[in-house]
Protein backbone atom coordinates (compact mmCIF):
# COMPACT_ATOMS: atom_id res chain seq x y z
CA UNK A 1 0.00 0.00 0.00
CA UNK A 2 1.34 3.60 -1.20
CA UNK A 3 -0.07 6.58 0.83
CA UNK A 4 0.07 9.88 -0.81
CA UNK A 5 -0.49 13.60 1.04
CA UNK A 6 -2.91 14.82 -1.66
CA UNK A 7 -4.84 13.08 -4.52
CA UNK A 8 -3.12 13.30 -8.63
CA UNK A 9 -3.29 16.91 -9.69
CA UNK A 10 -3.88 18.51 -6.42
CA UNK A 11 -1.22 20.35 -4.00
CA UNK A 12 -0.48 19.17 -0.67
CA UNK A 13 -0.61 22.18 2.41
CA UNK A 14 2.62 22.59 4.89
CA UNK A 15 0.78 24.08 7.32
CA UNK A 16 0.60 26.88 9.62
CA UNK A 17 2.53 24.43 12.73
CA UNK A 18 5.16 21.93 13.11
CA UNK A 19 3.75 19.51 10.97
CA UNK A 20 1.46 19.06 7.78
CA UNK A 21 -2.01 18.49 7.63
CA UNK A 22 -1.40 15.02 6.36
CA UNK A 23 1.42 14.20 8.72
CA UNK A 24 -0.73 14.94 11.62
CA UNK A 25 -3.30 12.90 10.67
CA UNK A 26 -0.72 9.99 10.50
CA UNK A 27 0.18 11.02 14.07
CA UNK A 28 -3.07 11.10 15.26
CA UNK A 29 -4.09 7.25 13.83
CA UNK A 30 -0.94 5.03 12.82
CA UNK A 31 -0.81 4.15 16.62
CA UNK A 32 -4.37 3.29 17.06
CA UNK A 33 -4.08 -0.72 18.09
CA UNK A 34 -6.20 -3.50 16.79
CA UNK A 35 -7.20 -0.52 13.66
CA UNK A 36 -6.70 -2.34 9.87
CA UNK A 37 -4.00 -0.54 8.10
CA UNK A 38 -6.80 0.51 5.43
CA UNK A 39 -9.21 1.85 7.85
CA UNK A 40 -6.03 4.19 9.50
CA UNK A 41 -6.03 6.01 6.10
CA UNK A 42 -9.53 6.34 5.95
CA UNK A 43 -9.44 8.07 9.36
CA UNK A 44 -6.30 10.30 8.00
CA UNK A 45 -8.35 11.08 4.88
CA UNK A 46 -11.39 12.04 7.08
CA UNK A 47 -8.48 13.86 9.77
CA UNK A 48 -6.79 15.72 6.25
CA UNK A 49 -10.26 16.96 4.64
CA UNK A 50 -11.66 18.22 7.95
CA UNK A 51 -8.21 20.62 8.72
CA UNK A 52 -8.34 21.79 5.28
CA UNK A 53 -11.55 22.75 4.69
CA UNK A 54 -12.16 19.69 2.39
CA UNK A 55 -9.08 21.29 -0.30
CA UNK A 56 -6.86 18.65 0.45
CA UNK A 57 -7.69 14.37 -0.16
CA UNK A 58 -5.59 12.23 1.09
CA UNK A 59 -5.02 9.25 -1.68
CA UNK A 60 -4.30 5.36 -0.98
CA UNK A 61 -3.19 3.04 -3.66
CA UNK A 62 -2.31 -0.66 -3.18
CA UNK A 63 -3.30 -4.80 -3.43
CA UNK A 64 -3.73 -6.39 -0.14
CA UNK A 65 -4.58 -9.57 0.56
CA UNK A 66 -7.66 -11.06 2.23
CA UNK A 67 -6.74 -10.25 6.01
CA UNK A 68 -6.53 -7.85 8.39
CA UNK A 69 -3.05 -5.94 8.69
CA UNK A 70 -2.60 -4.07 11.55
CA UNK A 71 0.24 -1.16 12.07
CA UNK A 72 -0.72 -1.24 16.09
CA UNK A 73 -1.62 -4.83 16.86
CA UNK A 74 -4.80 -5.14 19.22
CA UNK A 75 -4.23 -5.05 22.98
CA UNK A 76 -3.55 -8.94 24.68
CA UNK A 77 -2.77 -10.32 21.07
CA UNK A 78 -0.57 -13.06 20.74
CA UNK A 79 3.04 -12.35 18.80
CA UNK A 80 3.25 -12.86 15.32
CA UNK A 81 3.29 -15.83 13.64
CA UNK A 82 6.44 -17.47 11.59
CA UNK A 83 4.24 -17.41 8.72
CA UNK A 84 3.01 -13.90 8.79
CA UNK A 85 6.94 -13.25 9.18
CA UNK A 86 7.96 -14.48 6.18
CA UNK A 87 5.02 -12.76 4.55
CA UNK A 88 6.31 -9.52 5.49
CA UNK A 89 9.76 -10.46 4.22
CA UNK A 90 8.54 -11.15 0.91
CA UNK A 91 6.67 -7.89 0.94
CA UNK A 92 10.11 -6.27 2.38
CA UNK A 93 12.20 -7.84 -0.65
CA UNK A 94 9.70 -6.57 -2.98
CA UNK A 95 9.61 -3.19 -1.93
CA UNK A 96 13.73 -3.18 -2.37
CA UNK A 97 13.67 -3.89 -5.29
CA UNK A 98 10.71 -1.40 -6.87
CA UNK A 99 13.27 1.13 -4.74
CA UNK A 100 16.18 0.04 -6.81
CA UNK A 101 14.45 0.03 -10.36
CA UNK A 102 12.02 2.38 -10.38
CA UNK A 103 14.32 5.36 -11.58
CA UNK A 104 15.88 2.38 -13.99
CA UNK A 105 16.10 4.08 -18.06
CA UNK A 106 16.27 0.39 -19.04
CA UNK A 107 12.57 -1.54 -19.56
CA UNK A 108 14.01 -4.39 -19.03
CA UNK A 109 14.70 -4.53 -15.28
CA UNK A 110 10.83 -3.39 -15.09
CA UNK A 111 9.98 -6.19 -17.17
CA UNK A 112 11.93 -8.63 -14.72
CA UNK A 113 9.93 -7.04 -12.19
CA UNK A 114 6.34 -7.73 -13.71
CA UNK A 115 7.37 -11.44 -14.23
CA UNK A 116 8.71 -11.73 -10.51
CA UNK A 117 5.20 -10.03 -9.02
CA UNK A 118 2.73 -10.38 -11.69
CA UNK A 119 0.32 -9.25 -8.83
CA UNK A 120 2.68 -6.70 -7.12
CA UNK A 121 2.05 -3.12 -5.31
CA UNK A 122 3.83 -1.85 -7.93
CA UNK A 123 2.41 -3.44 -11.00
CA UNK A 124 0.72 -0.92 -13.01
CA UNK A 125 3.33 2.23 -11.93
CA UNK A 126 6.22 -0.42 -13.67
CA UNK A 127 3.67 -0.32 -16.59
CA UNK A 128 3.19 3.03 -16.96
CA UNK A 129 6.83 3.71 -16.61
CA UNK A 130 7.58 1.14 -19.43
CA UNK A 131 5.41 2.86 -21.55
CA UNK A 132 7.21 6.30 -20.86
CA UNK A 133 10.34 4.67 -22.18
CA UNK A 134 8.87 3.37 -25.36
CA UNK A 135 7.47 7.02 -26.08
CA UNK A 136 10.99 8.25 -25.31
CA UNK A 137 12.35 5.83 -27.75
CA UNK A 138 10.15 6.62 -30.25
CA UNK A 139 10.41 10.61 -30.35
CA UNK A 140 14.27 10.29 -29.83
CA UNK A 141 14.44 7.29 -33.31
CA UNK A 142 11.83 9.95 -35.04
CA UNK A 143 14.63 12.71 -34.34
CA UNK A 144 17.36 11.23 -35.54
CA UNK A 145 15.60 10.66 -38.58
CA UNK A 146 15.03 14.39 -39.31
CA UNK A 147 18.59 15.09 -38.00
CA UNK A 148 20.40 14.63 -41.70
CA UNK A 149 17.84 17.60 -42.96
CA UNK A 150 18.53 19.92 -39.97
CA UNK A 151 22.27 19.25 -40.21
CA UNK A 152 21.89 20.21 -44.11
CA UNK A 153 19.89 23.85 -43.37
CA UNK A 154 22.59 24.60 -40.52
CA UNK A 155 25.78 23.74 -43.06
CA UNK A 156 23.56 26.29 -45.76
CA UNK A 157 23.06 28.58 -43.28
CA UNK A 158 26.62 28.96 -42.46
CA UNK A 159 27.48 28.83 -46.46
CA UNK A 160 25.49 31.89 -46.79
CA UNK A 161 27.45 33.14 -43.93
CA UNK A 162 30.69 33.29 -45.56
CA UNK A 163 29.46 34.33 -48.75
CA UNK A 164 29.16 30.91 -50.87
CA UNK A 165 25.49 31.17 -51.43
CA UNK A 166 24.29 27.65 -51.36
CA UNK A 167 20.36 29.40 -51.95
CA UNK A 168 17.83 29.12 -49.62
CA UNK A 169 18.37 27.08 -46.13
CA UNK A 170 15.87 24.06 -47.53
CA UNK A 171 17.96 21.38 -45.64
CA UNK A 172 17.89 19.32 -49.93
CA UNK A 173 21.54 18.49 -50.08
CA UNK A 174 21.92 19.07 -54.30
CA UNK A 175 24.14 20.27 -56.39
CA UNK A 176 23.70 23.85 -55.19
CA UNK A 177 24.80 23.21 -52.30
CA UNK A 178 27.62 20.92 -52.64
CA UNK A 179 28.93 23.59 -55.56
CA UNK A 180 29.28 26.42 -52.80
CA UNK A 181 30.74 23.58 -50.34
CA UNK A 182 32.96 22.89 -52.76
CA UNK A 183 34.18 26.91 -53.29
CA UNK A 184 34.57 26.90 -49.55
CA UNK A 185 36.78 23.89 -49.26
CA UNK A 186 38.61 25.75 -52.32
CA UNK A 187 39.12 28.86 -50.95
CA UNK A 188 39.45 27.81 -46.92
CA UNK A 189 41.66 25.09 -48.13
CA UNK A 190 39.66 22.91 -46.03
CA UNK A 191 39.59 18.99 -46.69
CA UNK A 192 35.41 18.18 -46.71
CA UNK A 193 33.11 15.17 -47.84
CA UNK A 194 30.95 16.69 -50.52
CA UNK A 195 28.54 13.82 -50.34
CA UNK A 196 26.20 14.41 -47.34
CA UNK A 197 25.91 16.83 -44.43
CA UNK A 198 28.91 16.18 -41.73
CA UNK A 199 29.04 17.67 -38.37
CA UNK A 200 32.94 18.21 -39.71
CA UNK A 201 31.79 20.40 -42.37
CA UNK A 202 29.58 21.98 -39.88
CA UNK A 203 32.21 23.00 -37.69
CA UNK A 204 34.52 24.25 -40.04
CA UNK A 205 32.35 26.70 -41.13
CA UNK A 206 31.08 27.69 -38.04
CA UNK A 207 34.76 28.17 -37.11
CA UNK A 208 35.28 30.99 -40.22
CA UNK A 209 34.64 34.59 -38.89
CA UNK A 210 34.58 36.32 -41.73
CA UNK A 211 33.76 36.09 -45.56
CA UNK A 212 35.17 33.04 -47.21
CA UNK A 213 34.13 33.10 -51.12
CA UNK A 214 35.12 36.42 -52.90
CA UNK A 215 32.27 38.28 -54.00
CA UNK A 216 31.69 38.40 -57.23
CA UNK A 217 29.87 41.01 -59.64
CA UNK A 218 30.89 41.67 -62.96
CA UNK A 219 32.14 45.50 -63.11
CA UNK A 220 30.40 48.08 -65.01
CA UNK A 221 33.58 48.86 -67.63
CA UNK A 222 32.78 45.07 -68.89
CA UNK A 223 31.72 45.26 -72.59
CA UNK A 224 30.87 42.65 -74.14
CA UNK A 225 31.62 42.15 -78.11
CA UNK A 226 27.85 41.10 -78.97
CA UNK A 227 26.22 44.31 -77.53
CA UNK A 228 29.26 46.82 -79.19
CA UNK A 229 27.79 45.31 -82.59
CA UNK A 230 24.49 44.77 -82.52
CA UNK A 231 22.75 48.44 -82.02
CA UNK A 232 19.51 46.58 -80.79
CA UNK A 233 20.98 44.98 -77.24
CA UNK A 234 23.72 47.86 -76.89
CA UNK A 235 23.00 50.78 -74.18
CA UNK A 236 21.99 53.79 -75.06
CA UNK A 237 24.28 56.47 -73.62
CA UNK A 238 23.26 58.77 -71.13
CA UNK A 239 23.41 62.97 -71.75
CA UNK A 240 26.69 62.78 -69.50
CA UNK A 241 27.99 60.26 -71.41
CA UNK A 242 27.07 62.22 -74.64
CA UNK A 243 28.59 65.35 -73.63
CA UNK A 244 31.56 63.31 -72.54
CA UNK A 245 32.09 61.87 -75.68
CA UNK A 246 31.63 65.66 -77.96
CA UNK A 247 34.20 67.16 -75.45
CA UNK A 248 37.46 67.33 -76.71
CA UNK A 249 40.18 64.24 -76.08
CA UNK A 250 42.74 65.89 -74.54
CA UNK A 251 40.26 67.28 -71.76
CA UNK A 252 39.98 63.82 -70.63
CA UNK A 253 42.38 60.19 -70.26
CA UNK A 254 42.54 57.88 -73.23
CA UNK A 255 40.82 54.12 -71.89
CA UNK A 256 42.31 51.07 -72.62
CA UNK A 257 41.03 48.20 -73.66
CA UNK A 258 42.20 44.42 -72.45
CA UNK A 259 40.96 41.19 -73.02
CA UNK A 260 39.78 39.53 -70.08
CA UNK A 261 42.35 37.38 -68.24
CA UNK A 262 42.23 33.72 -67.35
CA UNK A 263 41.44 33.69 -63.92
CA UNK A 264 38.62 36.66 -64.26
CA UNK A 265 36.85 34.58 -66.25
CA UNK A 266 36.83 31.20 -63.99
CA UNK A 267 35.14 34.08 -61.29
CA UNK A 268 32.64 34.85 -63.93
CA UNK A 269 32.01 31.26 -64.98
CA UNK A 270 31.39 30.57 -61.18
CA UNK A 271 28.86 33.16 -61.09
CA UNK A 272 27.28 32.19 -63.97
CA UNK A 273 27.08 28.63 -62.54
CA UNK A 274 28.89 27.26 -65.62
CA UNK A 275 30.07 23.90 -65.31
CA UNK A 276 33.58 22.42 -66.00
CA UNK A 277 34.42 21.59 -69.61
CA UNK A 278 31.29 23.84 -70.96
CA UNK A 279 33.82 25.82 -72.87
CA UNK A 280 32.62 29.04 -71.14
CA UNK A 281 36.14 31.09 -71.34
CA UNK A 282 36.39 30.06 -75.22
CA UNK A 283 35.54 33.83 -76.19
CA UNK A 284 37.23 35.68 -73.45
CA UNK A 285 35.57 39.24 -73.40
CA UNK A 286 37.08 42.59 -73.33
CA UNK A 287 37.65 44.83 -70.50
CA UNK A 288 37.90 48.55 -70.87
CA UNK A 289 39.47 50.80 -68.42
Amino acid sequence: MVGYAAKEGTTAFDGAGRNSPYTAGLLAHLGEPGVDIQFVFRKVRDTVLAATGGKQEPFTYGSLPGREIFIAPPRGATAVSPANNSSRDASLTEIELWTSIRGSKSSGALKDYLQLYPDGLFVPLARLQIQQLENADHQSGASQEDAPNELAKRIQRELGRVGCNPGNPDGIWGGRTREALRRFARYSGAEIDMAKPTTIALKKLEGSTARVCPAVARPKSIEEPRHANNPNTRPRPTTEQKRAAAAPSASRPARVCRAETRDECRVRARAAGARRGSGFCRNPITICE
